[in-house]
């Protein structure tokens, strides 16, 4: 294998994640730099994903909720373990404007879904961007807010930010827990593999995170802005119709992430 083949292999990545940690935002930057092809979740059941000529083709339509979910999760397990790694070697061997490195956002719930894809994924020599979010109390409280308003990513500041929302305290409480054990386990199930670990957090400093991205895959550092803004305001508070109640219920085990 000649030198440039190898530099090549080892400059391929992909992004581990959480929801509402910033990766759509850090995926479709990325990808606007003229050496990243940077593809969205190609594992998402939906096809409105970014990139969709990548999207991995799924047995039928997930349904919300009863035994038709089921089957669909059963029959995307064996989809996938058949043919879910040939559709991430084609993904990586191809060639899409000239762009030499590329990669995807995973999302750690994949990482069960589809084991085939993550044994490859870790067996060979792919590095990997792990973004997760420090305050996992507004990670969740996103996701609930973005739900309920329907919009989860905004390219320009919108009336979004002032929507009130009511928020079920108890469900929220349990999110929280749920996301503080996911970000443990991302550690965790990437030990020894080359990565880089940024926060949610770290992109408010946006240009000098983004110059770790560029130089930990080996490209040229250049100035970009984020492609979407937030869609909420920096005060929680001001997004919730029922903060007291919030506020009350996690004061005792997560203080440090309500201010």
């Amino acid at each position: 294998m000649r030198y440039d083949q190898i530099k090549l292999m080892n400059s391929h990545f992909f992004i581990l994640t959480a929801p509402r940690s910033g990766s759509t935002v850090l995926t479709r930057t990325l990808d606007q730099h003229p050496e990243i092809f940077c593809a969205g979740e190609l594992f998402h059941p939906g096809d409105e994903i970014y990139h969709p000529e990548w999207h991995f083709p799924f047995w039928g339509t997930k349904k919300k909720k009863g035994i038709s979910r089921k089957l669909f999760a059963i029959a995307n397990y064996i989809n996938g373990y058949l043919f879910a790694v040939k559709h991430i070697k084609k993904f990586y061997a191809a060639r899409e404007l000239n762009k030499n490195v590329r990669g995807f956002k995973l999302m750690v719930a994949h990482i069960k879904d589809f084991p085939t894809v993550w044994n490859y994924m870790r067996q060979n020599r792919f590095k990997v961007i792990i973004l997760t979010r420090r305050n996992t109390f507004k990670e969740a409280l996103s996701s609930f807010r973005a739900r309920q308003t329907g919009v989860f990513h905004s390219e320009r500041h919108t009336e979004i930010m002032d929507q009130k929302v009511y928020v079920n305290a108890a469900l929220l409480k349990n999110r929280v827990d749920e996301l503080e054990a996911i970000n443990r386990s991302i550690l965790d199930v990437t030990n020894g593999m080359d990565k880089l670990v940024i926060e949610y957090e770290d992109l408010d400093d946006w240009q000098n995170t983004l110059n770790k991205v560029f130089s930990f895959l080996d490209v040229d550092r250049i100035d970009m802005q984020p492609v979407l803004t937030k869609t909420s305001s920096n005060d929680w508070r001001d997004g919730v119709e029922n903060f007291k109640e919030v506020e009350d219920l996690l004061q005792t085990t997560y203080p440090h992430h309500l201010e």
